[in-house]
């Protein structure tokens, strides 16, 4: 939930625009549906990073647990 809050925080501030009602990262295809492109691409990587990393932490600590029992 933080990495996908994160990335709406993050779309909104750089002002990114998406024309397409259905969204998602097919719609880069359709030119000038999404501006600007470049910041709306970065968004979703800084919080599939924060998301992804936020898992690894979480998953590290049920790992080891997971084996001293």
């Amino acid at each position: 939930m933080v990495g996908g809050a994160l990335t709406g925080a993050l779309s909104m501030l750089v002002g990114a625009k998406l024309m397409a009602p259905h969204g998602g990262i097919f719609v880069l295809l359709i030119p000038n549906a999404i501006t600007p492109a470049l910041l709306y691409l970065g968004t979703i990587v800084v919080g599939s990073l924060v998301t992804g990393l936020g898992y690894a932490f979480i998953k590290r600590g049920a790992a080891q647990v997971a084996l001293a029992t």
